[in-house]
């Protein structure tokens, strides 16, 4: 697209607007959660500098992970980059044919001809229909800076809008910084959407500036401008995490009724990173908006953590290696109970939100200076162990208070050896 140069010479008060100051719309409330998830991990969450691009190979792997946790749509690159990256989105297609795979394939581009003609051709190679996400950049600070007017973002819309359907794809009109754009830039870009029967349109939070109201505050106006011109929009939310708010912003936008919320694996992506997905699942899953197999996100996540160089931080939501972990005696007392019962969900649950069970793994009683009987009694009852040995009991947590780590299986064992 071509540019004009920005008459202003200092930034005008619309430059700094932000929808957090805004307040949401009263409007009858959407079917929530009715929206999909769509992972971003292989397009934007390999735009950070400490994120390793994986080989095609490890890509399929990854697509194939998707599917498998149930993802049925993915960002799988950006063909207009180069001839690399045309061909492994080619491949990734393909891939999903030839598998069968449930998962729609959709490609990135800016309102460039070449970057949607890039696209076009993934689909006429692969023999299968593509989305194109076409994104532009439409708030006053980024006019501001890169010297753009209205006028052109509303050319190239109807550029790209055309181009899409000489193409034979789905067009996808993605709005970059839609959470620092103004009612006013808004309004003129969606009539272009109505102008050129744009169905689809992604609210990004670009730079993660959004607190939870903001975002209700964008989605409720959006949907009601749409609403009132009788033109139906399916709308996709897009949030990264700079200020800690991705998850949150996110879950509220699939409750307003988002057809589609983008993350990605473990929240990677350029600065604080996207949304994360697997946070995303569990959240729904354990809410029953959507049934998710999270033995297979675990999979998922623990393949691609290695894979993209990222590690799993040990007290890392549902995945990390802690997380089902304690040595307290008050919760091991509890859980210890909970066993007692016969009740694998029971003990679950009564001290974690996050059912251990639903990933393939199990509350675990660790044994330290901050244990204490019951400990003891949880590791013996596991193992297979009589528990009325006060004498045995005592001389574990001596042993457990005299150290600086959690006891292992292998010290106790040691221990109940020697102490007959």
């Amino acid at each position: 697209m071509s540019e004009t140069k920005n008459e202003h010479t200092t930034p005008t008060a619309d430059v700094w607007f932000t929808w957090n100051n805004v307040a949401a719309e009263e409007s009858a409330p959407e079917p929530g959660y009715s929206g999909i998830l769509f992972d971003e991990t292989l397009r934007d969450g390999l735009q950070a500098p400490h994120i390793r691009n994986p080989t095609l190979e490890q890509k399929l792997a990854i697509v194939n992970h998707m599917a498998g946790s149930g993802v049925r749509a993915a960002d799988l690159g950006f063909p207009g980059s180069d001839p690399t990256a045309a061909r492994e989105c080619t491949e990734l297609a393909r891939h999903i044919a030839a598998e069968g795979l449930d998962l729609a394939p959709g490609y990135a581009g800016r309102t460039h001809p070449s970057d949607i003609n890039a696209i076009c051709e993934v689909g006429q190679r692969a023999g299968v229909a593509v989305e194109a996400y076409v994104f532009i950049g439409v708030s006053p600070i980024r006019q501001y800076v890169e010297d753009w007017d209205i006028e052109l973002i509303r050319c190239a819309i109807r550029e790209s809008a055309a181009e899409c359907r000489r193409g034979n794809v789905e067009f996808v009109l993605v709005l970059e910084d839609a959470v620092r754009c103004t009612p006013q830039v808004l309004s003129s870009v969606y009539d272009v959407a109505v102008e050129t029967g744009t169905r689809r349109l992604t609210l990004c939070d670009t730079v993660g500036a959004a607190v939870p109201g903001g975002a209700e505050a964008l989605i409720r106006w959006t949907q009601r401008y749409f609403a009132d011109r009788g033109h139906p929009v399916e709308l996709e939310w897009h949030g990264h995490n700079d200020r800690g708010l991705a998850l949150v912003n996110s879950l509220t936008a699939l409750a307003l009724g988002c057809a589609r919320v983008h993350g990605t694996v473990l929240g990677i992506g350029e600065r604080a990173g996207n949304a994360s997905l697997d946070q995303l699942m569990i959240n729904c899953h354990l809410d029953g908006r959507h049934t998710y197999d999270l033995s297979a996100l675990r999979r998922y996540c623990e393949y691609a953590a290695p894979v993209l160089g990222v590690d799993i931080p040990q007290n890392y939501p549902a995945l990390g290696r802690d997380v089902f972990k304690t040595s307290a005696g008050v919760h091991a007392s509890a859980i210890l109970k909970a066993h007692e019962k016969g009740s694998a969900e029971l003990k679950d649950s009564v001290y974690a939100g996050v059912p251990a069970g639903l990933l393939g793994r199990e509350q675990e009683v660790l044994i330290d200076m901050a244990s204490g009987a019951n400990n003891v009694k949880y590791w013996l009852t596991r193992h297979g162990y009589a528990t009325d040995d006060a004498t045995l009991i005592k001389k574990v947590l001596e042993r457990a208070k005299a150290g600086r780590a959690p006891l292992t299986d292998e010290e106790i064992g040691q221990i109940i050896a020697t102490a007959g």
